[in-house]
C-alpha cells in the first residue's frame, strides 16, 4: 500500500557544496565533478547520486513567442561534496557553474534567495507517479583533498 500523504524531505546545509545536475548523463556528471575538484580542491571528495532516471533525448519545445528549440532531457544527479567550505565559497562555485551553463540559470539565484543548499533525500509523489529517493551511484576521491569535512557522512546519516 502506498502512502498518499507522502512528504518530500531534503538535506540542507550551508557548510558543504551540494549540486543538482538535471538532464544529463553520468559521463558529463563525472566531468563536472573532476572540473570542480581541479578548480576548487577544498570541496573534497564527491558522492554522486541518481535523482531520477530518464533516457537522453532531444525534445522539440516552443518558447513564449512560439519559436521552436530543442531541449535535451535526461537523468538527474545529485552531487554531495565532503569539504567544509562554507556558504560564500559554495555560492561562488554555484554562480560560476551557472555562468558556464552547467547548472540551470536560476539555480544560483534560488540558492542565494533561500540561503542554503538542499537536496531531496526521500521519494516524492508527482502527477506522473512516485519518484524514488536518490540512489548512490559512485564516489570520486579528490587527490587534492587532505581531510574530512564530514559533508558526505552528514548527508548519509541524515538519509538513514
Amino acid at each position: 500500500m502506498v502512502n498518499e500523504d507522502l512528504i518530500a524531505t531534503g538535506y540542507t546545509t550551508r557548510r558543504h557544496l551540494l549540486l543538482d545536475l538535471d538532464d544529463t548523463d553520468l559521463s558529463k556528471v563525472v566531468s563536472v565533478v573532476n572540473m570542480v575538484m581541479d578548480e576548487w580542491p577544498e570541496v573534497g571528495d564527491c558522492l554522486i547520486l541518481l535523482s531520477s532516471e530518464k533516457k537522453i533525448a532531444l525534445n522539440l519545445r516552443y518558447s513564449w513567442n512560439g519559436a521552436p528549440y530543442h531541449k535535451q532531457v535526461g537523468s538527474s544527479y545529485h552531487l554531495v561534496f565532503d569539504g567544509l567550505i562554507g556558504w560564500n565559497k559554495a555560492a561562488h562555485i554555484c554562480e560560476t557553474l551557472a555562468g558556464l551553463r552547467i547548472l540551470e540559470k536560476d539555480y544560483e539565484k534560488i540558492r542565494t534567495f533561500r540561503g542554503d543548499m538542499t537536496l531531496r533525500i526521500s521519494p516524492v509523489r508527482l502527477l506522473t507517479g512516485l519518484k524514488p529517493a536518490p540512489v548512490c551511484v559512485c564516489g570520486i576521491k579528490n587527490k587534492g583533498y587532505d581531510g574530512s569535512g564530514r559533508g558526505i557522512s552528514d548527508y548519509l546519516n541524515t538519509r538513514r
